[in-house]
């Protein structure tokens, strides 16, 4: 079980790393045309355009990083600031239904943005999965396999204090994605997962 876990957790961050590595390649292309662009369009020699793109993209791995130690990741449009507010009269729907520009615009936008931040959390996510790997020590397995059996058995929600002494075996459980938890009148419960 373990070894299954970490194995998964392992190829998990490379498949991750490699889509950072992409989005970072693609984040750094385009944001060299910007720069290009920019420079073009005041006049300036495009030597610089290089080390312009570069601080921008350590402005997004910033940006980044920021929003992984918030908590945040990944949003969907609807949560997004692209998304239009339908709120409001019949009229200003209306006139909103009508800006499909804007629409267009907004859809761009957010799928540029969404790509500028994929570099950095796609890394940080592998980084934390390979910082969550379980370290396989004598006798683990065993008391996971054991844990894991009991509580499958119980089949029912429980709390800790139902299995005193055992709380790794259980948060390692958890982490592992074996057993579900849940909040119930600001208690901790858990509860194993059917096998598949």
């Amino acid at each position: 079980m373990i070894s299954e876990f970490n194995r998964s957790q392992i190829v998990w961050a490379a498949l991750g790393l490699a889509g950072s590595a992409v989005c970072y390649a693609l984040t750094w292309v385009f944001l060299q045309r910007v720069a290009m662009a920019l420079l073009d369009a005041f006049n300036l020699s495009g030597t610089h355009a290089t080390w312009l793109s570069w601080v921008m993209v350590i402005v997004m791995t910033l940006s980044g990083w920021r929003t992984w130690k918030s908590g945040q990741s990944f949003e969907s449009y609807a949560e997004s600031v692209f998304c239009p507010d339908l709120t409001g009269s019949g009229e200003t729907m209306w006139l909103r239904a009508a800006d499909h520009q804007g629409q267009e615009l907004r859809g761009t936008a957010y799928v540029i943005s969404q790509l500028f931040l994929s570099g950095p959390l796609l890394m940080l996510k592998s980084i934390q999965r390979l910082k969550s790997r379980i370290p396989d020590e004598a006798g683990l397995e065993s008391k996971l396999t054991h844990m894991l059996g009991v509580l499958r058995a119980a089949n029912k929600w429980q709390g800790l204090a139902d299995h005193p002494g055992q709380e790794r075996e259980i948060w390692l459980l958890g982490r592992m994605k074996q057993i579900d938890f849940s909040q119930y009148e600001g208690r901790v419960r858990f509860k194993a997962r059917t096998p598949p």
